[in-house]
């Protein structure tokens, strides 16, 4: 085991775990509001009925993008580093097609159903 092992969550860096982090609580945000609705008549615009209503539809794609242009960058810096950079670099463009595949799992239903 090398140090990169050890201690990943430091080897991905706190902008792009923070990104991610934030991707996967744009997905929880609605999967809370669902399971746990509200029951007062006057809670239309409560703020977490417009976060999950209003806000986390419209960052999902902003997500998905950034996190796809972060995931190309990887794999460049994958191409270019050799030994343990490479295998960094291969795991966290693998960690971002994660996240991707996940938030288009859960927001693609969502799209479709708007769409007439």
């Amino acid at each position: 085991m090398t140090s990169t092992d050890n201690n990943w969550p430091a080897a991905i860096g706190i902008l792009r775990g923070a990104l991610l982090g934030l991707a996967l609580l744009n997905i929880l945000v609605p999967l809370i509001g669902i399971l746990l609705p509200s029951t007062a008549p006057d809670d239309a615009h409560s703020l977490w009925s417009v976060m999950a209503t209003m806000i986390t539809p419209v960052m999902a794609p902003l997500f998905i993008t950034v996190i796809l242009f972060d995931y190309i960058m990887s794999r460049i810096r994958a191409a270019d580093a050799e030994g343990e950079q490479r295998r960094l670099y291969t795991s966290i463009g693998r960690i971002e097609l994660a996240v991707i595949g996940i938030s288009l799992l859960f927001w693609v239903p969502y799209f479709a159903f708007l769409l007439p």
